[in-house]
């Protein structure tokens, strides 16, 4: 009796042993984490500003925008205009075309026209925040260049946007000083008749000079690849914006700057 106990045991480590690396073997494999569905966008645009008169100003638009993730890169052209209907109102009408090239064989390279126009209601606290809301209906005109054919779709769109400097009350918005803000735009599409995409933007700007200013936004999208709002891409962007008239209505420069650009 005193020999079965020590050789119970040891029958029993040594099935142990034995089914350890059994039950190893037996275990599935940790599943591979699935690819990213988020895609990363890549912007660079300048606008150069050139205000007529106290309330007319004259913008143009010249971008480039690569997307890896989707293989094409689009260029932008536009030029418009915004009237200060008010101190706290502005009119816009602007017409951007788009020429995107594919790089995918089965995919058609596109040209659009893109005209809008807006309304711009504008404001300023005491602590120099300053914010607005601008409305604009715009129309797409796109040409699949393989077939010729060209498609029309209606947008509504609406930002909300706050715009605070980083420096103290008394620098607020003069050379050599950061600023940083934060929006949010629904765009509603008529093919679809639903908010398509949905863009939610943050960024820090630097005025350089009284006729520059460089900035850098992102912007978080939601769109609709199949059902619902999703988040879908990460847009990266510079801008540049400068005054081209020199000595033209100084006074107005930063402010005619910072109003006059657009996001797109």
């Amino acid at each position: 009796m005193t020999h079965a106990r020590p050789r119970a045991s040891l029958l029993f480590a040594g099935l142990l042993s034995f089914a350890a690396p059994a039950a190893a073997q037996e275990e599935p494999p940790a599943p591979t984490p699935p690819p990213s569905e988020i895609a990363n966008e890549y912007r660079v645009t300048a606008f150069p500003n050139y205000p007529f008169t106290e309330k007319l100003s004259g913008m143009g638009y010249v971008g480039y925008v690569a997307k890896p993730d989707a293989d094409y890169g689009s260029l932008y052209l536009g030029s418009g205009v915004f009237y200060r209907a008010h101190k706290h109102v502005q009119l816009w009408a602007v017409l951007i075309g788009v020429w995107t090239d594919q790089d995918q064989p089965d995919k058609s390279n596109t040209l659009e026209l893109r005209p809008f126009t807006g309304v711009k209601f504008m404001g300023m606290n005491g602590k120099k925040w300053s914010y607005y809301n601008w409305t604009r209906y715009e129309l797409r005109f796109t040409e699949t260049r393989n077939t010729g054919d060209w498609t029309l779709v209606h947008r509504i769109r609406n930002q909300s946007r706050i715009d605070f400097p980083l420096t103290s009350l008394d620098n607020a918005w003069t050379p050599k000083t950061f600023y940083a803000w934060t929006d949010i735009e629904p765009i509603w599409r008529s093919d679809t008749g639903k908010v398509d995409p949905l863009r939610w933007r943050t960024g820090i700007g630097y005025i350089a000079h009284p006729r520059l200013i460089v900035e850098f936004q992102y912007y978080a999208q939601y769109t609709r690849p199949e059902s619902g709002l999703k988040y879908t891409d990460n847009i990266f962007r510079l801008n540049f914006k400068w005054m081209t008239k020199r000595g033209l209505l100084p006074h107005l420069a930063i402010r005619s700057l910072l109003d006059g650009s657009i996001d797109d």
